[in-house]
This record gives structure tokens, C-alpha cells and sequence, in this order.
């Protein structure tokens, strides 16, 4: 494995804040992960993707939340927001959980791990996550709907069922409903993937992997990073 020599950020023992995107991260490449979520070296830049992510996110939860129109350039997608009309649905819903696996808030001391829930419906014991994605959905995978009901059902322990799916808007399509109800076998993974991290934190030994999004990493320093074509 590639060690990481004399970065002095690895003397750093404060607590570290899980999220999806970096056991994501992790999975995909742990050395990317521990530069930007542990030596931190790596600074953020809003790329176009980003920023118009960032901005649909935006357009809908005003459309959901306050009835704001979406704007023109994304009218195309009003189908996506009109089944939500006369629903009581929480938008953008930030949260957070222990170490120990209980509900705290977002930006609490003692937060071990949060997210953000894009459409929340709670009826009774049963609630639907949507979740919207401005990318390819290729490789979907349910990981990121999971953590999010995990999440919510620490918030709200009395659910039975949470079910969701996640909304491609490029490809105008809703991907496939998936059961998000076994949040602790999430909370397992979660749990797991975390724990790795915190060992290999001890030493900074994150491998790095040659992955076909290796164009898009900001890691410009490894041997595999490539000018995205």
C-alpha cells in the first residue's frame, strides 16, 4: 500500500465526520478519500457539474417546499415535482447520528455521521425518500438511499417500511424503488466502513486505485491521475 510520508495532518486524533460521499470516496479509492477528508490538501472548486447540481437541488426544493416555480431551463422536469403537490414533504432535510447510533443534529458536537434527505414523506409508519441526481445512472446503487433512511429512521424510530429511488433527470426517468427498511444492516456497513478508515487513519496508509474516474480526481500529485478527455 501507499503510505502518505510526512504529512503532519495525520497527527490529527480529532473525530472524524462520516457522510455517503466519503465512504464512497473510500470505496473507490481510499487514497483520494484521505486527502480530501483527512490531510484535507485538496481544496473544493465548483466545477460546471457541480454548480448545476448545486442549483437543481435549489430550484427543486423551492418548487417542493415553497411552490416556486422551477425555473425555464428546467421546466422539462415539472412532471418530476407535480406527483409532490398536496403531500407534506420535508425538502432538503438535514441529519445527523452518533457513534452510538443515536439522532443528533447536523452540526452538533458529537456527530458522527449525517447527511441530507432530498424529499422526505412520512405517513404513519411508512416514508418515501427521493433522492434527485443530475448525473449518469449507470452504476446506481441503493448505498446512498440507505444511509439516508438510516438516518431518518434514527430521527424517527416508530417507521416500519422506508422505501425510495433515486430520480435521473438527464435520462428523464425515475430509477428502480428500492426496500430501505433494514437500516441495521446499513448501519452494519456504515459501522464497518468507518471503522477501517479510523485504523488506517493511525498509520495514513490508503492504497490508491487506478479507476476509470481517475480523469475526474482532483489528486493531480498520483502517478495515476490523467487530463480527462
Amino acid at each position: 500500500m501507499n503510505a502518505i510520508p510526512d504529512i503532519p495532518q495525520f497527527l490529527d486524533r480529532r473525530p472524524l465526520i462520516g457522510t455517503y460521499t466519503m465512504l464512497s470516496t473510500y470505496k473507490n479509492c481510499p487514497h483520494q478519500m484521505s486527502r480530501r477528508y483527512i490531510v484535507r490538501d485538496q481544496p473544493y472548486v465548483e466545477t460546471p457539474e457541480i454548480k448545476f447540481g448545486n442549483d437543481v437541488h435549489t430550484a427543486f426544493e423551492m418548487r417542493i417546499g415553497s411552490k416556486k416555480p422551477l425555473p425555464e431551463t428546467m421546466l422539462q422536469w415539472e412532471s418530476f415535482a407535480a406527483p409532490f403537490d398536496g403531500q407534506i414533504a420535508m425538502v432538503e432535510q438535514k441529519l445527523g447520528i452518533t457513534a452510538e447510533g443515536r439522532a443528533i443534529g447536523f452540526f452538533d458536537n458529537g456527530v458522527w455521521f449525517r447527511g441530507k434527505n432530498d424529499v422526505t414523506i412520512v405517513n404513519g409508519t411508512v416514508a418515501y425518500l427521493a433522492d434527485w441526481k443530475t448525473g449518469n445512472g449507470k452504476y446506481e446503487t441503493p448505498f446512498e438511499l440507505e444511509t439516508n433512511a438510516m438516518l431518518l429512521h434514527a430521527k424517527m424510530p416508530h417507521l416500519t417500511k422506508i422505501v425510495g429511488n433515486y430520480i435521473w433527470l438527464k435520462e428523464n426517468r425515475v430509477g428502480q424503488l428500492y426496500d430501505l427498511s433494514n437500516t441495521a444492516s446499513t448501519w452494519q456497513e456504515v459501522c464497518r466502513l468507518m471503522g477501517e478508515i479510523n485504523q488506517r487513519r493511525q498509520t495514513g496508509q490508503f492504497e490508491k486505485v487506478k479507476t476509470g474516474l481517475c480523469g475526474w480526481c482532483s489528486v493531480k500529485d498520483c502517478e495515476h491521475w490523467r487530463e480527462r478527455k
